[in-house]
């Protein structure tokens, strides 16, 4: 089984269009992240296939956690708060150490924000019977996730798989010689 990984990108500001051509492509399974996601367990491609396999075509949105996101079930608390990579780097080791490879099935109506797609394990078929991604730029994330829930698809959060969200870093990066 193959996951196609892609990072959404393309010209213009209408990202649910980008999303929607990435997706005509796609043979089954896709992972999209963000440009600003670090992945941090050697191994995280293995585990999403484990998900994968666990689960099956019955989940529609899978994701991990990070150290700033808006959706409670997708973040860590106890994530550093600092830009050390080094200090993400234990986080994410120990989340896995703690959580491994565990799959968390998420009730929707415990949902108090919606889940956000700094990553999103999704396949076509939940896709297609989504509608595909909404027009826009904000909140086609969103959109898409409410959409795939009303479509009968499950959610599940990796507990044990841990991204560092770098957008903080940009106002350092502007900082720099």
């Amino acid at each position: 089984m193959e996951i196609q990984i892609i990072v959404p990108w393309g010209e213009g500001p209408d990202l649910g269009k980008h999303y929607n051509r990435l997706m005509e492509n796609v043979n089954d399974w896709v992972c999209f992240l963000d440009h600003d996601i670090l992945q941090l367990n050697p191994n995280w491609y293995n585990i999403i296939k484990s998900a994968v396999r666990r689960v099956g075509h019955g989940a529609g949105w899978i994701t991990g956690m990070t150290n700033a996101i808006a959706c409670i079930h997708q973040l860590d608390v106890k994530a550093p708060k600092n830009q050390n990579i080094e200090s993400h780097m234990k986080r994410a080791k120990q989340r896995h150490n703690k959580f491994g490879d565990r799959l968390d099935l998420i009730d929707p109506s415990s949902v108090q924000l919606p889940f956000s797609g700094f990553m999103i394990l999704t396949h076509k078929k939940a896709w297609q019977a989504a509608g595909g991604f909404a027009p826009g730029f904000l909140g086609v994330d969103n959109e898409y996730w409410r959409a795939v829930v009303k479509a009968g698809y499950k959610t599940y959060v990796m507990p044990g798989l841990y991204m560092y969200h770098t957008y903080h870093l940009k106002s350092q990066w502007n900082n720099w010689p």
